[in-house]
């Protein structure tokens, strides 16, 4: 039986399918004008990819200013890097 052996530039770029996005944007928010959702992971490669999909530019600010907020928040010590409100 031969060796699996792959070859780093034989590896397909991964691509999040579409029908999971529109899930993930469709389960965020509420109504019509108050949706979206940004995405951030390290695919099977290594590299990072980053989604976005808003219903308004105000939405996307509010995920970009949160996004913001928690990596200021990372660089601080003693804050734990999880997210969520804290555990009381």
């Amino acid at each position: 039986m031969d060796e699996f052996n792959p070859k780093p530039d034989d590896i397909p770029e991964f691509v999040l399918p579409e029908q999971i996005l529109e899930q993930l944007y469709e389960f965020s928010g509420t109504g019509d004008s108050a949706k979206g959702f940004l995405l951030a992971f390290v695919g099977p490669n290594g590299s990072p990819s980053i989604y976005t999909k808003t219903d308004t530019q105000i939405v996307e600010m509010g995920l970009r200013k949160a996004i913001e907020q928690y990596l200021e928040q990372l660089e601080q010590p003693d804050i734990d890097g999880s997210i969520g409100p804290p555990e009381e």
